[in-house]
């Protein structure tokens, strides 16, 4: 993988891990309940789960790449549709406001253990049904046949690692501190637009230049 594929791959993690999502509900009701400073251990738990999706992916796809290179491109291809597919399902989306209580309820001190709150946030994205089909159509366009495929993948499940810890972050302070803000169904229109943009740019560009 390139230096100017990871760019590109880096820039889509921020929107693949600010898109609307059980990890982002995670992250807003657990800092409600208990603080966002509490809910660092559950972020970096987000963020695990999405390497070990990422790198059960990579060993299918380098199996499948040393079987079938045609079978590989095809799935390259799709990959990149399904990239635009996603942009064009954020640009017409109708986002609403999020709802959430005024104030949070503190939790017991025992159930936001550290530890217990890292294992609900790698649960939640480990356990995700649709998490590896996702990832398989998503991080395919960004593999260079001509590189062992694991190595490519532990960088992309280490850099999906970090957007996940650092936005989940992020969104559990703003629930924190920021909850009238994050009501706003106009900002969540404004992130889907942008976000929206960016799949499409990145998809298309992926198709027609060779990474």
């Amino acid at each position: 993988m390139s230096f100017d594929t990871w760019i590109s791959f880096f820039i889509l993690c921020w929107g693949m891990s600010a898109s609307p999502g059980p990890a982002q509900l995670a992250s807003i009701s657990w800092s409600l309940a208990c603080g966002w400073k509490r809910c660092i251990p559950q972020a970096f738990g987000l963020g695990c789960g999405v390497f070990v999706l990422v790198m059960i992916v990579g060993l299918g796809i380098g199996a499948v790449l040393a079987a079938s290179p045609k079978l590989f491109a095809l799935i390259r291809g799709a990959g990149c549709a399904y990239l635009v597919w996603i942009g064009i399902t954020q640009l017409r989306s109708k986002a609403g406001a999020v709802v959430m209580p005024e104030n949070g309820t503190m939790v017991p001190t025992a159930e936001s253990a550290p530890w217990k709150m890292w294992w609900r946030g790698f649960l939640v994205n480990v356990s995700n049904p649709k998490g590896l089909v996702f990832f398989l159509s998503l991080l395919t366009p960004f593999l260079n046949q001509a590189s062992p495929v694991l190595p490519q993948y532990a960088i992309m499940g280490l850099t999906c690692c970090f957007t996940d810890f650092v936005i989940m972050n992020v969104v559990a302070y703003l629930a924190w501190e920021l909850s009238k803000k994050l009501r706003s169904a106009r900002t969540m229109r404004v992130l889907n637009r942008i976000f929206g943009v960016i799949f499409i740019l990145i998809g298309v560009g992926l198709f027609f230049f060779n990474v």
